[in-house]
């Protein structure tokens, strides 16, 4: 504000906020939409971003995130194990177990594509940690928005059917494509040893009784 001052030649107390002072001082500026009405705002940053989730910082000069998670409020999604692509177990050798996306299109709009992780609640065995994509999935050129939770753990035998509740309560990296399938791999395998490193720490570690999760709170009604 004061560096916006001294280039407008107005007083604090009348300068303009956000993004119109951001950019009389010289700096770049990044929007996260939450005015209505304000798209002149909005045209005049830098670029414009539907959450901090989405933020690169190494496309502004700045070190990206590495090895490093994101607390955040936790929410939660449930239902039957279904089958998906088939890529999970024969394509990447990841076991995933999906959920339909069907009935969850607002959640899913609140909460940019990406890799999250948190817990999980199979009915009949037990809670994990797992490791979650939720996106589009550029590499192999999605046209519906999927869910496809990595279950941490070696389980001897399906369960497609078996309910399934989640907890997400961090976030890795944004949803990215990858030049090969091998760098697809290898950053899947990056993503889950972040999670079960982050899932040990007492900031996490308190959301495994979560009440979605122990089965005293019923799952939450699909939109």
């Amino acid at each position: 504000m004061t560096e916006h001052s001294a280039r407008t030649s107005t007083t604090g107390s009348y300068c303009r906020p956000g993004v119109i002072a951001g950019k009389a001082a010289g700096m770049s500026v990044i929007v996260v939409p939450s005015l209505p009405n304000q798209s002149e705002l909005s045209t005049s940053a830098d670029e414009v971003i539907n959450s901090l989730l989405d933020l690169q910082p190494e496309k502004w000069g700045l070190p990206p995130f590495l090895d490093c998670t994101l607390p955040i409020e936790p929410w939660y999604i449930g239902g039957p194990v279904i089958k998906g692509f088939g890529r999970g177990s024969k394509v990447l050798g990841i076991p995933t177990a999906n959920l339909s996306a069907e009935g969850y299109s607002t959640i899913l709009a609140e909460h940019p594509s990406g890799v999250y992780f948190g817990w999980a609640r199979l009915s009949t065995r037990g809670v994990y940690k797992m490791v979650m994509s939720i996106g589009w999935n550029p590499y192999f050129h999605n046209t519906e928005k999927t869910i496809e939770p990595w279950l941490l753990h070696d389980f001897s035998e399906d369960f497609y059917g078996e309910e399934l509740h989640l907890a997400i309560v961090g976030y890795i990296r944004p949803e990215a494509n990858f030049p090969s399938l091998e760098s697809l791999i290898s950053k899947i395998y990056e993503n889950r040893k972040i999670a079960e490193n982050a899932l040990d720490l007492p900031l996490y570690v308190r959301h495994k009784d979560a009440p979605y999760l122990t089965g005293s709170l019923q799952p939450k009604e699909h939109d």
